[in-house]
């Protein structure tokens, strides 16, 4: 059997790294694009448009950060509380990288590449972290 602890916590260790840098090459990305694209955005027709896109990403970051918080907390203790909190947050979360992935007025090649990789990295966070609260949440075997 995998060790899901273990898997979890190196999952959360890389993307605690990854997130960095996709949150820094979104933001980058989205101003690129607001400065250069901003006709694509018809901010005359829809000046709510382009807000709406950096709010999106403000609360991606703020769920995202959160949820590898509580994610590491939890896994570091072996407690199940703040592992459930991760995983609940992880649904929001996944919605905002598929936002950033489909629902965005231009999205890039390179943000497709980014936002496909954060989220095979929160699909395989929430495979392992589910087997990890079913592995807290079993009785002591005595074998």
């Amino acid at each position: 059997m995998v060790n899901s602890s273990l898997a979890y916590e190196i999952l959360l260790y890389i993307n605690s790294f990854y997130f960095g840098l996709f949150a820094t090459c979104e933001l980058g990305t989205l101003i690129l694009k607001s400065v250069l694209i901003i006709e694509k955005y018809e901010v005359e027709k829809d000046p709510t448009r382009l807000g709406q896109d950096y709010g999106m990403l403000v609360g991606l970051f703020i769920i995202e950060a959160t949820r590898l918080i509580l994610g590491r907390k939890g896994s570091l203790s072996e407690k199940d509380i703040p592992v459930m909190f991760s995983v609940l947050l992880t649904v929001p979360s996944i919605v905002g990288v598929l936002y950033l992935l489909i629902w965005q007025v231009v999205v890039l090649r390179i943000e497709y590449i980014w936002c496909t990789l954060m989220l095979v990295l929160q699909v395989l966070e929430f495979v392992f972290a589910c087997m990890f609260i079913v592995t807290l949440c079993r009785g002591p075997s005595y074998d």
